[in-house]
C-alpha cells in the first residue's frame, strides 16, 4: 500500500489582552412529556450525578472499497483519515474546572430556594436496590479519567459523592457501554414516574474542541465517486450532547453553545482518490488488471492556551448551566 503520510503542527501563539471572550446566542429546548412540570414537587433537587467531559482529541477516518467498475476496469482501495490532539491541558486543571463549576451550580439553585437533597436518599432509594452493589457505586471526583469516547476525558466533583453506573456489567451481552446506558436510562425513568421527595437531576456537559466539517451532500457525493475524505475544525463550544435532566425533563441546546476566542478557527483535511485501471494490461493471450490502494493519513497537534481555556469554559459551561436551570425554573412556579 502506497502511502501519503503527512504531519501539521498548529500553534496557537495567544494573548489574554488580545482576545474578548464571548457566548454565542443559543435557546433551550425541553425534551419530555409536553405537560412536564414541577409546581408538585418538593423544592429539594437531589443532584444524582455532575459529568464535565472535556473533548481533548479528533479521530476522523473514511474508507472507500474498490473493485471492478461499471463498464470495465478496476480501482483501488481509497482511504482518508486525520488524527487532531488538543495540547496544552493539564489534568489537576480539568479537575478544579469540574469543582467550581458545581460549587456555582449548587450556590445558584439554592439561591433560587431549592434545597440539595443528600446523595443517600438516592443510593437507598427501592429503584436501585435489585443488584446494587454489583451495578451501582457511591464515586466522587478524583481526577480525569477515560470517557466513553476516544478523547474524551471526564471528570466529576471531587467535593460530592454521585450514584455511578459500574463499567463491567454485562460483558458476555455486548458493548458494556451499551448495557449501562440501556439500565441507566431504565432506571432513571422508573425514578423519573415515581412521586419522590426530590427532584431527580443529572448534569453533563461536554466541553468540544473540533468539529465535523464534512456535509451531509459531500459525503453523498463521496460515496458514489470512491472518494474518501474527512475535514474538521477547531470550535470550542459547550457541546450538543450537553444535558441537564429534571425528572423525566431534559434541558438541551440543539447546537450547542459557542465561545468565540478560546480557539483559533483553523481547518484541516485529508483526502485520497482510489487509483483506477480501465483498459488493463495485455500478458500474452490474458489482459490484467492492476491498482494500488491508497491513503492519506494526516494529523495535527493543536496547542491552546489553558487559562483562556479555563475561562472559556467557565463562561460557557455556566452560561449553559444556569439557563437549563431557570427552564426548571420557570416551569416550577
Amino acid at each position: 500500500m502506497r502511502r501519503q503520510i503527512s504531519f501539521i503542527a498548529v500553534l496557537l501563539f495567544t494573548s489574554v489582552f488580545g482576545f474578548a471572550q464571548t457566548v454565542e446566542d443559543f435557546k433551550v429546548k425541553t425534551l419530555g412529556a409536553a405537560n412536564n412540570n414541577y409546581r408538585k414537587s418538593p423544592k429539594r433537587v437531589l443532584i444524582a450525578d455532575f459529568q464535565v467531559q472535556f473533548q481533548t482529541a479528533l479521530n476522523l477516518e473514511d474508507e472507500k472499497k474498490g473493485g471492478k467498475m461499471w463498464r470495465k476496469g478496476i480501482k483501488g482501495d481509497a482511504k482518508a483519515a486525520l488524527t487532531l490532539i488538543l495540547e496544552g491541558l493539564e489534568g489537576d486543571k480539568l479537575q478544579a474546572l469540574s469543582d467550581q463549576l458545581y460549587e456555582q451550580y449548587v450556590a445558584d439553585l439554592k439561591a433560587q430556594g431549592f434545597e440539595i437533597a443528600p446523595i443517600e436518599e438516592l443510593w437507598n432509594h427501592d429503584v436501585y436496590a435489585k443488584n446494587r452493589e454489583k451495578r451501582w457505586e457511591l464515586k466522587s471526583g478524583n481526577g480525569p479519567e477515560q470517557g466513553n469516547e476516544y478523547g474524551m476525558i471526564l471528570t466529576r466533583p471531587s467535593s460530592q459523592q454521585f450514584v455511578v453506573a459500574q463499567r463491567q456489567v454485562n460483558k458476555e451481552k455486548g458493548s458494556p457501554i451499551t448495557q449501562i446506558g440501556d439500565y441507566e436510562a431504565s432506571t432513571e425513568r422508573k425514578l423519573g414516574l415515581k412521586k419522590n421527595d426530590f427532584i431527580y437531576n443529572k448534569v453533563v456537559i461536554v466541553v468540544s474542541a473540533f468539529d465535523n466539517a464534512l456535509s451531509e451532500t459531500a459525503r453523498a457525493l463521496n460515496r458514489h465517486t470512491g472518494y474518501a475524505q474527512v475535514k474538521a475544525e477547531t470550535n470550542f463550544k459547550i457541546g450538543e450532547k450537553s444535558f441537564n435532566r429534571f425528572n423525566l425533563g431534559t434541558m438541551v441546546v440543539s447546537k450547542g453553545i459557542e465561545v468565540a476566542d478560546v480557539l483559533e478557527k483553523q481547518k484541516f483535511d485529508a483526502s485520497q482518490a482510489a487509483e483506477r485501471d480501465r483498459n488493463g494490461t495485455e500478458i500474452g493471450i490474458l489482459r490484467v488488471w492492476e491498482v494500488e490502494n491508497r491513503a492519506d493519513i494526516n494529523a495535527a497537534i493543536v496547542k491552546c492556551d489553558p487559562d483562556l481555556y479555563a475561562k472559556g469554559t467557565l463562561l460557557g459551561a455556566e452560561a449553559f448551566l444556569k439557563a437549563t436551570m431557570q427552564a426548571m425554573v420557570d416551569k416550577s412556579n
